[in-house]
């Protein structure tokens, strides 16, 4: 019988200080020791604009060093609760149907949070590790899940248009599941997390993997919401879609293998929550890729810093020379 107790090792709460008489929002995540940087800034996002709540952060965990648990250790303050799940080696996820640069084992956790949270919350706001919290999630809470399995936020008209031709579903309802509300009674009332397993596991490849699974489980059974919640941009070197993105954007999601805690983009948002961080002090990794470190020598050409832009040039040289990607 399914449980999906049996993929976690341990679990254990650094931080505990929420507060009597406050209202609780329950935030989840899902990283392994490449994301757990911007899994910070993105908890720090949140903890900066939704004051007014405890904030319960449950981080189910693949790999984490120390040190970083640490600095998660170090965003204690007042209403802040911060549990650690770690995942065990009976967490296994079919490999190819990770063939995305961006799908990694840690994007599927998510199908067992809510199992693991049931007896805990009725409700749970997931996060992607790439995303920022412009603005207060109180607007993300008061959407009343009761009758759905999740509250969701449609995904691109391109990417709807091509899911349409992959699979017997819905496209226009196609969401992206970088942000979930959801109902935690409904999710296990429907086995969702067992049947997720039974369909990533089948030998049949979903190019989207975890994504793809969900909404084909989800079908007709989610609520969709504003954009507002997981307004998605693919950045550029000087990150100058980041002036684009509407005043009332909630959540911004990071999507494409251009990550904002690249040394080579120039993102002022990302930027922000970094420098509050306990990450601070960290050297951020040049990029995913060497045509991104290729690019950034030619912006800095452009911007007239010739040496640096020399020195990045022989950066990019250097990733070609060992097929460093």
């Amino acid at each position: 019988m399914f449980n999906a107790e049996d993929f976690i090792e341990s679990k254990k709460t650094i931080v505990n200080n929420l507060v009597p008489y406050c209202s609780t929002l329950h935030i989840a995540l899902g990283f392994d020791d490449n994301y757990a940087l911007p899994a910070g800034v993105t908890i720090l996002s949140v903890i900066n604009n939704t004051p007014n709540y405890n904030l319960h952060f449950h981080l189910f965990v693949d790999k984490v060093s120390n040190s970083n648990i640490d600095k998660f250790k170090q965003l204690a303050n007042d209403k802040i609760a911060i549990t650690l799940y770690t995942i065990n080696s009976n967490f296994i996820i079919n490999p190819k149907t990770l063939v995305l640069h961006i799908t990694t084992i840690s994007t599927c956790i998510r199908f067992i949070i809510p199992d693991i949270l049931f007896s805990i919350t009725d409700r749970i706001i997931y996060l992607d590790s790439d995303t920022i919290c412009l603005q207060s999630l109180e607007k993300l809470a008061k959407y009343s899940v009761e009758n759905y399995i999740a509250g969701v936020i449609p995904d691109s008209l391109d990417m709807q248009k091509e899911i349409k031709a992959m699979y017997k579903i819905n496209a226009e309802k196609y969401f992206n599941a970088g942000v979930l509300l959801i109902n935690t009674k409904r999710w296990c009332e429907e086995k969702i997390s067992q049947k997720a397993f039974d369909l990533i596991n089948s030998g049949k490849i979903y190019k989207y993997a975890d994504q793809d699974v969900l909404n084909i489980l989800l079908e007709n059974k989610t609520l969709l919401l504003p954009i507002k919640f997981n307004t998605k941009i693919k950045i550029a070197i000087d990150a100058h879609q980041e002036k684009e993105i509407r005043p009332y954007t909630v959540i911004l999601h990071y999507i494409s293998q251009n990550k904002p805690w690249f040394k080579v983009y120039q993102s002022k948002i990302f930027d922000h929550y970094f420098q509050l961080s306990p990450w601070k002090n960290e050297t951020l990794p040049f990029s995913g890729n060497s045509s991104s470190i290729r690019n950034y020598a030619k912006y800095l050409m452009k911007q007239g810093a010739y040496c640096k832009s020399i020195y990045y040039y022989g950066v990019y040289l250097k990733y070609k020379l060992f097929q460093i990607k």
